[in-house]
């Protein structure tokens, strides 16, 4: 047996997870996706090779590769080490689940009391980004030996756990935020007319990156999508990055995705280089116009469809209604997109204190060879709201 849980405070993450096993009648559950993992333990696996025991009534097991690095594991998590990385094991997979069950039977419970999301579907990446790790198609099936079978409720409900973040989360998030910044700051720098839009997503990125080591920061990585010009005016379909020189009188809009020890942001910044012409102009103009509009309306009680309406509305009054091609916004922080209701037309699910949402409208008008998104984090609050990405200035490097 394990050491046994502390009472953990009604705000804790420890509070929610143990209150959701206990409404579903289950003792245990299994994660091994990085976001899951983050969200349950606040570790952040560098392979995304990792698999996380949580129980009801002790303290969760970490499974961890034998080549995973261990400087950043937390200390209340009880580690367990298995072969995958050794030439010498041909299965590690397997030699996992059977160090699973192992633990699952020193704690007597039985497969009928444990839970799991069987789907590989939108998860967020390790730190070793550049691709995912080689996971069996079977291995899914080999746990699911260990576990209950699938059930629709419950998992919608272990999907509702991404909703609310606590404290020490939203601070995780603030400080991705604050990362961002250092990059968007970068960006607005090099907004001049003869540099590509490769070249500064690439700047952006490396001052991203190069936040590693301060500030107690061990990963941190952007996703820089720039987008000058025409190019602008498809950022409501695609984002990325072309070799396209920019010139005098564009937009220039970047999307940009941020991951600083396992939390995440989702920011994007539209500026003009010279002087624009009028009709360009007045796209941003709106655009800032409508995401004010919305950003005001946030706060505990207010549905997604009444914020998205705010946004809308502004963008509608101008005629430009038919340019605005996407949601207004969606959760934010485990993942670059969390699981949950989008702000949109017609949803009727309400902000709560405690969420984090995007605010990003966009008016995207090929025929003016120009577009624009503002998109901000919002951290939705007992008396309203608070901005985490409206950040002046930073101490970061």
């Amino acid at each position: 047996m394990g050491t046994p849980i502390v009472t953990a405070s009604p705000t804790s993450r420890e509070h929610q997870v143990r209150s959701f096993l206990r409404t579903h009648d289950l003792q245990a559950w299994i994660a091994w996706r990085p976001d899951e993992l983050v969200m349950l333990s606040g570790y952040f696996p560098f392979w995304g090779a990792s698999l996380l025991l949580y129980f009801l009534d002790e303290e969760p097991v970490l499974f961890v590769p034998q080549i995973e690095p261990r400087d950043h594991i937390p200390t209340r998590l009880r580690v367990q080490e298995y072969p995958w990385g050794d030439l010498k094991c041909s299965d590690p997979y397997s030699a996992l689940v059977s160090a699973v069950g192992d633990e699952l039977a020193k704690a007597r419970i039985e497969g009928q009391r444990v839970g799991m999301n069987p789907s590989a579907s939108r998860i967020s990446l390790p730190i070793q980004a550049a691709e995912q790790i080689p996971i069996p198609e079977a291995f899914a099936e080999q746990l699911s030996t260990l576990t209950a079978k699938p059930d629709a409720q419950r998992l919608a409900a272990f999907a509702n756990l991404y909703l609310r973040k606590t404290r020490e989360e939203i601070d995780a998030i603030r400080r991705a935020n604050k990362v961002a910044n250092v990059g968007l700051r970068v960006f607005f720098e090099n907004l001049r007319p003869g540099i590509t839009e490769a070249e500064v997503a690439a700047a952006v990125e490396f001052a991203i990156y190069r936040q590693i080591g301060h500030d107690g920061i061990f990963h941190s990585r952007g996703w820089a999508m720039v987008q000058s010009g025409p190019n602008s005016a498809d950022a409501g379909r695609f984002n990325r990055s072309t070799g396209r020189r920019l010139e005098n009188g564009d937009l220039v809009l970047i999307e940009l995705a941020t991951c600083v020890d396992g939390y995440w942001s989702d920011l994007t910044r539209t500026a003009a280089v010279g002087s624009p012409k009028p009709e360009v102009e007045e796209i941003l103009a709106i655009v800032k116009e409508a995401q004010q509009a919305a950003v005001d309306g946030v706060r505990p009680g207010v549905s997604a469809a009444e914020v998205d309406t705010l946004a809308r509305d502004k963008i509608a009054a101008r005629g430009f209604s038919s340019f605005f091609t996407h949601h207004t916004g969606h959760h934010v922080g485990f993942r670059y997109h969390d699981p949950g209701f989008l702000i949109l037309p017609g949803e009727s699910a309400k902000l709560e204190p405690g969420m984090v949402i995007t605010i990003e409208p966009g008016v995207y008008i090929r025929e003016r060879g120009a577009g624009a998104r503002i998109e901000d984090n919002l951290l939705v609050t007992k008396a309203g709201h608070e901005v985490l990405s409206r950040i002046e200035g930073s101490t970061l490097a």
